[in-house]
């Protein structure tokens, strides 16, 4: 019988184990999102190395935070996230910058007195663990940490070199992610910022400086039109209403009624389809009304967004791809119908940019105070022209689009005290970012508790 020789090969790496590392290295891409590329990577991993649980650290700002892991249900997962400050092992990469296990540097009676392992670790029944930092050069982009219980025995020298290859071959994808996440700062962004009624934008003169214009001189000009509109849509909105409220029941009672025929049929999709667009009009320019009188509540950004999904399932065309890249984030305090709205609107754009299919990718994040939403297609894009004043009222790239759609999902969003901002390209897709604030129940609680004290005094005046 034929022996299976295997040749060993750099730092102590089999044939096989390279061949398989090549393998990492053609499926890993920056275009998948980080749990899906972590579980492609772990499909491929389980093959090298024997271990119970995978986790995945970002480095964002200055905070290592949890972004992928398996092998443990959600519970335990957010568990993982939420004690990552007290990580013994990832503070130890931080520091030095190099691959450990823990057992190198803490005796087990330590390890096993630790809050990380007694709140963590110990209700996986997870002992032994390693890591290895994704670097750039000298700067540390995240840290891929692997956990085993302890009858599988602690990991090996062997074991810490294939993850530390691994490490390595992240480190282009994670870095491209980083780079996409952080071109929202360029200067080919169009911002509606919080209480600004104007674009800013920077150029770049002759002399390599910036010049920064804030359309002082249109400020005034902007808060009047902006005003003006809002009271005509105020007025149009409640002249329309009750008409199309009776139009509706009409073509109801009509719909029951009819003949069954083909081009009955036909004719009363049109005018289904026609009312639907009214009534979104009308609602647009309810929106664009002076107050909006938000109805605030505690929301799941990644379930409203799943929400808005299933509502647009009919018009999603079956080429297109979601892809959803959703992060563990902090609940926000938002109005669900307006926001709704603005998502909605925006995917529409999408699905309407993408007539032939394509791939919309849907990612949430948080940082310190904000949580952000990316919505970006493949599709047509916007004429720099366009897109440059898109979230003026009347401006649309659809050929018979009213314009009024990015102006009310400025107008909502910058009623939660958010941001909206849009960078387009003519042939290769539409990408926009939504920040919202974090606020805490406390600050929510007080901000309600002056609004009422302002509302008695204004009363009793």
């Amino acid at each position: 019988m034929p022996v299976n020789r295997q040749k060993s090969s750099g730092a102590g790496l089999t044939d096989r184990e390279l061949h398989m590392l090549l393998e990492i290295t053609r499926v890993i891409t920056s275009s998948l999102p980080l749990q899906h590329l972590f579980e492609v990577l772990h499909a491929y991993m389980t093959k090298l190395l024997k271990y119970k649980i995978g986790v995945l650290y970002i480095k964002e700002k200055s905070r290592f935070n949890m972004k992928a892991g398996v092998g443990a249900d959600e519970k335990h997962m957010a568990s993982l996230g939420k004690w990552a400050g007290t990580n013994f092992l990832l503070k130890k990469i931080k520091a030095s910058g190099r691959p450990w296990r823990s057992s190198q540097f803490m005796e087990p009676e330590m390890i096993q007195k630790n809050p990380f392992y007694l709140k963590v670790l110990a209700p996986l029944e997870v002992m032994y663990t390693m890591g290895a930092p994704i670097r750039e050069g000298h700067q540390i982009l995240g840290s891929i940490h692997l956990g085993r219980i302890i009858d599988d025995g602690d990991f090996t020298e062997r074991d810490m070199h294939i993850l530390e290859a691994v490490a390595n071959i992240l480190s282009p994808a994670i870095r491209n992610i980083q780079i996409r996440r952080d071109s929202w700062q360029s200067d080919d962004i169009i911002v509606s910022g919080c209480g600004l009624d104007s674009t800013r934008r920077n150029h770049i003169n002759g002399n390599g400086n910036v010049n920064v214009n804030d359309n002082d001189n249109d400020n005034g000009d902007e808060e009047h039109r902006m005003r003006v509109l809002s009271s005509v849509s105020s007025v149009m909105a409640s002249e329309l209403r009750n008409p199309l409220a009776n139009l509706k029941m009409s073509f109801y009672s009509l719909a029951r009624n009819s003949a069954t025929g083909v081009m009955a049929r036909q004719d009363l999709e049109q005018m289904d389809s026609s009312i639907k667009m009214m009534d979104k009009t009308v609602s647009f320019l309810n929106n664009l009304s002076r107050n909006l009188d938000l109805k605030r509540e505690w929301l799941d950004i990644n379930n409203l967004l799943d929400e808005v999904l299933q509502a647009l399932t009919p018009i999603v065309d079956p080429d297109v791809v979601i892809v959803k890249d959703y992060s563990s984030v902090a609940k926000l305090f938002m109005d669900r119908g307006r926001m709704h709205t603005v998502y909605g609107n925006i995917i529409e754009n999408a699905l309407d940019s993408m007539p032939c299919g394509g791939r919309l990718h849907i990612t949430t994040s948080e940082n310190q105070s904000s949580v952000s939403v990316i919505l970006e297609d493949n599709g047509f894009g916007m004429e720099r022209e366009i897109s440059r004043n898109i979230f003026e009222p009347f401006v649309s790239a659809k050929p018979n689009g009213l314009g009024l759609g990015m102006t009310v999902c400025r107008r909502i969003v910058e009623s939660h005290g958010g941001t909206i901002k849009v960078r387009s390209n003519l042939g290769k897709g539409t990408a926009v970012c939504i920040e919202m604030p974090v606020n805490s129940e406390a600050q929510v609680q007080g901000n309600a508790l002056a609004n009422a004290q302002e509302t008695l005094l204004n009363n009793s005046k």
